[in-house]
């Protein structure tokens, strides 16, 4: 993990794990009720505050925050500027490389190079001509080239619970949720940093993972990350990678077919979601789609690799361990290429729209001005199956055995000091 910039650096929180957990942790590891109760002796465990850009994409230049408790402003230095009573309207703007805050009274107008905005109840957040949403924890504000950027900062188990609503249905089972909440655990901490340069740890979008702060809590998320409160998954004592995808379509795919040149990892091998009568995913909305593609968008979306037009054909030309194709080979009028399949995906998809290749596990034949393709599965293939990983949950699997069976050889472990930092 990149090391957070001092400036962002927050102090972490101690977190007691419940025996409700506590007795969830002793049947999901298998540990003696000896272990257990060592174990909570030592869940004074640190957990990490994780910073997040919120907005993240969008051009802000001002800002409106409230609260229904009382609000507290800081500046940069982290000197207590001024209490607001629930209720009170603040606004914000990028005015001259400084963030200026505003109020009707009694405090008028300040300036600072960054504002930290503290309530014992969720912060709303309302930037001009975005729809709001509400935040625990802290939100900072900074001056960047002329615009504001906001970041939100809250203990890792309360951003969980803004992530896990974007990422995975509410109604799934609730081992599949318990699993989910250990790879989204897993996810933040072995990326976090990774938006160092932009002034926070991840983004609120699908390139870290989907946060929208309180919007959409559920109680039954919630219990899922409080079962599981402070596990991660590890392998040789690192967090690994945890990256999930929705439908694997029966087979879930290399790292490094997903991204090339990526280095394998052992414990995002393709493996087989055959359940014996068919695949776990099996009956998931996108587990097998078809698309009709014209010539003439094929033309002009792959021209880029030289082959002329028509495309006669685009054939695998090489595949992973579990049958992804990893390369195609496109056959047009004036010769042939190889392309990888999460490239080719990847150019039709910001041609054509975000849905055009739902996967790139497909085969396509030519049907006079059409291309057709079909495939199976919903994103790029590695780690969870999240539907997968339901009808696992559904035929009595527990989140451990979820989690075993799409990251082989990964271990789950109580967060150490160590990881937390």
């Amino acid at each position: 993990m990149a090391e957070i910039p001092k400036v962002w650096m927050i102090a972490q929180v101690v977190v007691m794990v419940s025996d409700c957990a506590m007795r969830y942790l002793w049947l999901l590891l298998g540990l003696s009720l000896a272990a257990v109760f060592a174990a909570a002796a030592q869940a004074s465990d640190l957990s990490p505050v994780i910073s997040v850009g919120i907005f993240s994409g969008h051009d802000i230049s001002a800002c409106s925050i409230t609260a229904r408790a009382a609000i507290t402003l800081e500046n940069e230095r982290g000197r207590r500027l001024a209490d607001f009573p629930g209720g009170t309207r603040l606004e914000a703007a990028a005015e001259g490389g400084l963030v200026v805050v505003r109020c009707e009274a009694p405090r008028g107008q300040g300036q600072s190079r960054r504002y930290v905005f503290s309530s014992s109840e969720p912060i709303r957040v309302e930037p001009e001509g975005l729809t709001a949403r509400s935040y625990r924890g802290q939100v900072a504000l900074f001056e960047r080239e002329g615009r504001l950027v906001l970041v939100n900062r809250a203990g890792l188990e309360d951003y969980l619970r803004g992530v896990l609503p974007s990422e995975v249905p509410a109604g799934f089972h609730p081992e599949a949720l318990r699993a989910q909440a250990i790879v989204a655990r897993t996810y933040a901490v072995a990326t976090r940093g990774r938006h160092e340069r932009d002034g926070y740890d991840l983004c609120d979008r699908s390139h870290c993972q989907v946060f929208l702060g309180t919007e959409r809590e559920d109680p039954r998320l919630d219990a899922a990350i409080a079962d599981t409160a402070g596990l991660i998954l590890t392998y040789e004592g690192e967090p690994i990678q945890a990256v999930y995808h929705a439908v694997c379509g029966g087979r879930t795919a290399a790292n490094e077919t997903a991204w090339p040149g990526a280095r394998p990892l052992p414990y995002l091998r393709p493996v087989s979601d055959s359940n014996g009568d068919g695949t776990w995913c099996g009956t998931a909305p996108g587990a097998a789609w078809t698309r009709s593609i014209t010539q003439s968008q094929l033309a002009t979306v792959l021209a880029r690799f030289g082959v002329g037009a028509p495309i006669s054909s685009i054939e695998p030309a090489a595949r992973d361990a579990g049958g992804r194709p990893r390369e195609f080979i496109l056959h047009g009028a004036y010769g042939e290429c190889r392309v990888g399949s999460s490239e080719l995906r990847s150019i039709m998809n910001r041609a054509l729209g975000g849905d055009t290749l739902p996967s790139a596990d497909f085969e396509a034949a030519p049907n006079g001005e059409m291309m057709v393709f079909a495939g199976r599965g919903y994103g790029h293939g590695v780690g969870l199956c999240q539907w997968g990983a339901n009808a696992m949950a559904a035929a009595g699997s527990t989140a451990a055995e979820v989690l075993q069976h799409y990251y082989a050889g990964a271990t789950i472990a109580l967060m150490s000091g160590e990881v937390a930092r």
